[in-house]
């Protein structure tokens, strides 16, 4: 490590991660801020793999110590979270699910911080998103307890068609048993 280290990591965490060095950059960034800094900056990177990567270094940062994550949480980060979810690139969408979905399960605060804009984003993406982003939106609703959005949810309960999302027991599920099963967590 070079003895000043000014300024920010974001080079040498791209190319750390264009290397193949996921573990050590989760190592790195457990301990050190600015690589913290480097992967929420890297979620911008015009490469898909890049950000991919950066989700993916995120989530695993979180498994050892997510407060670790919470100081980089503003809105304009979450709102970036969020829109990732509507990525083309399938790798960038599933890791900004994974990710988004670790922040509602692990960091409660964080979600009652950021609560309207959670519930506008979950409310736009129920009524002009794609399957696939309706069914993780549902799933965030019912993680999120966002009551407000109980009539919503219930327009999805009798759908027929199938989602695909990166979480264990989601892969072809239909629609309407993931608002049944919101609808169980708003109760």
């Amino acid at each position: 490590m070079a003895f000043f280290s000014f300024g920010s990591k974001k080079g040498k965490v791209k190319k750390m991660l264009e290397s193949d060095q996921i573990q050590m950059v989760v190592e790195d960034a457990a301990r050190d801020k600015k690589v913290r800094e480097a992967l929420f900056e890297l979620l911008q990177d015009s490469n898909p793999g890049i950000v991919g990567d950066a989700l993916l270094t995120l989530t695993m940062v979180m498994d050892s110590n997510p407060d670790v994550i919470k100081p980089h949480l503003n809105e304009e980060t979450v709102k970036r979270l969020l829109g990732l979810v509507e990525s083309r690139n399938p790798y960038v969408r599933e890791n900004a699910m994974i990710l988004l979905y670790r922040l509602a399960k692990d960091l409660p605060d964080v979600t009652r911080k950021y609560w309207e804009l959670f519930m506008k984003e979950a409310e736009r993406v129920l009524r002009e998103g794609d399957l696939n982003q309706k069914g993780f939106m549902l799933v965030l609703i019912g993680e999120f307890g966002i009551k407000e959005l109980e009539g919503l949810v219930k327009e999805f309960v009798n759908v027929e068609d199938k989602v695909i999302l990166p979480f264990e027991g989601k892969r072809w599920v239909k629609l309407g048993d993931i608002a049944k099963e919101t609808l169980e967590k708003l109760v």
